[in-house]
């Protein structure tokens, strides 16, 4: 059902005059018509009961059920991309250890009180048209500017994921934080401990989608919130070394604006933020030269554990870990001028993140030589479109052996183990390079006359001994 979002708002606005029932508009939907951004959640408020009139609401103009939330006096109904909240307004009051509400009644004004920021503490009487601003939201969104509609303090101590929210809408909008805003963020910031996993991931990844979103995470680290949620990322800002070298967290913002200009993928913004993060683990000075030995490997497997923090899916956070171990060869491949099988061993290594790899390989280049930076660009895409055409004639991305480990096990008589995997790569290698078929009879034939240099000495005994038993067997059975 295509329904354009001020359709849905005409028809509140009807529904309310018919049924003599105030319905505010308020909240994002409200702060981005003034910022002329398109928006599908549509937030409406009233003083009487929300879930009667969202029940009747949806009834009268053929939508789905709402979804109700009793406890906050709300009800969500879905009309294709749109979500409208219905709100009963209300006040709120905090436990010291829980950001869960206790709800009480209330006003108009008292429920726009009780918002995050004056942006979202506006509301329209859709009966009558008047616009309420009491703490001066629409001026702070002409000032481009991020304040608290009360004492800021409170605000984040009682619910401290605002000031997640907060820099998230800085970096979303390009807005500046009000200093005392920011002050109380940083008082606050450790509050964020009492805060789900899930919440504090919903927000990282929403930083992390921002046109620029350096801004977010510069803000993280200024607030003291990066610490918190991220500690691997904020170790990059440690200085561990006198020596000169790059400066690993301006760097690493740095490849995440680049790779944000490339594309929207959240999976490949998360790899160019995590695409160093082995460094300051692996830090050496020797013979007055810096040295971050294998730290690619490293960060693979600190990015899976972070993945896991961020509730990204499991397909997902397998091909960030790979492009982060991978994410130095297309730079040393664009100096070394391989041979086609070289890069058709690269090929099936990466498979089918090859593009996204490159798209870090791109972002990862940010010398402040103009000219080097365009050589370095230019060498990185001319391998690229070398790769790309060698894959289009050799299919290698799809590039699957004839025979599989269990068919080299029977074959040679061995069991599970490396001798398997070797096995399985030279063989690849020689389909790769024209030397064999791939065809299963063909490398079954291979195997059979090649035993033995194959197998390994303790896979070799076993065959044997194997052997051996077999032909104890038949002459007893003789």
């Amino acid at each position: 059902m295509t329904v354009k979002p001020e359709i849905l708002v005409e028809q509140i606005k009807e529904f309310g005059k018919l049924h003599r029932i105030t319905p505010y508009l308020v909240g994002g939907f409200l702060r981005d018509k003034f910022l002329r951004r398109r928006n599908h959640d549509i937030d409406i408020m009233v003083e009487k009961d929300a879930l009667e009139f969202a029940g009747n609401f949806a009834k009268a103009y053929g939508y789905p059920s709402p979804v109700f939330y009793g406890r906050f006096g709300t009800a969500m109904i879905e009309v294709g991309k749109n979500k409208i909240e219905f709100a009963t307004a209300r006040k709120e009051s905090y436990d010291e250890n829980s950001r869960k509400p206790y709800v009480k009644p209330a006003t108009v004004l008292e429920d726009l009180a009780r918002r995050d920021f004056t942006v979202n503490a506006m509301a329209l009487n859709l009966t009558t048209g008047q616009f309420i601003d009491p703490f001066g939201g629409k001026k702070d969104i002409r000032s481009r500017i991020i304040r608290t509609p009360v004492e800021p303090d409170r605000t984040f101590y009682d619910d401290p994921l605002r000031i997640l929210r907060g820099i998230r809408f800085a970096a979303v909008l390009n807005f500046t934080i009000e200093p005392d805003t920011k002050r109380a963020m940083k008082k606050n910031a450790g509050r964020l401990l009492i805060v789900s996993q899930e919440r504090i991931a919903d927000e990282i990844i929403k930083i992390i989608s921002a046109r620029k979103p350096s801004t977010g995470f510069f803000l993280l680290y200024e607030t003291g919130v990066l610490e918190i949620v991220l500690p691997e990322v904020a170790a990059l800002k440690e200085k561990r070394t006198d020596h000169p070298c790059k400066e690993l967290f301006e760097h690493t913002l740095q490849v995440l604006d680049n790779t944000a200009e490339l594309t929207r993928s959240p999976a490949l913004r998360i790899s160019a933020l995590l695409h160093d993060i082995g460094k300051p683990k692996t830090l050496r000075v020797e013979n007055g030269k810096v040295s971050f030995h294998r730290h690619e490997m490293v960060g693979e497997r600190m990015s899976l554990r972070i993945c896991e923090r961020l509730k990204i899916s499991q397909t997902d956070a397998e091909m960030i870990g790979r492009i982060i171990r991978y994410h130095l060869r297309p730079h040393l491949l664009a100096k070394e001028n391989p041979t086609d099988n070289a890069l058709a061993r690269f090929i099936r290594e990466i498979g089918p993140d090859m593009k996204g790899l490159f798209i870090i390989a791109q972002a990862d280049i940010t010398s402040k030589n103009e000219k080097k930076v365009k050589q370095a660009k230019e060498n990185i895409l001319k391998l690229y479109e070398r790769i790309k055409t060698l894959n289009r004639k050799m299919r290698l991305a799809k590039f699957k052996l004839a025979i599989n480990g269990f068919d080299i096990m029977n074959i040679l008589k061995i069991q599970p183990g490396k001798d398997v995997g070797n096995v399985k790569k030279k063989l690849e290698e020689m389909v790769l390079n024209g030397e064999l078929e791939n065809k299963k009879t063909v490398l079954r034939t291979y195997l059979q006359k090649n035993h033995m240099q194959f197998v390994s000495g303790e896979n070799r005994n076993e065959s044997t001994h194997n052997e051996s038993t077999v032909g104890t067997m038949e002459n007893k059975l003789h």
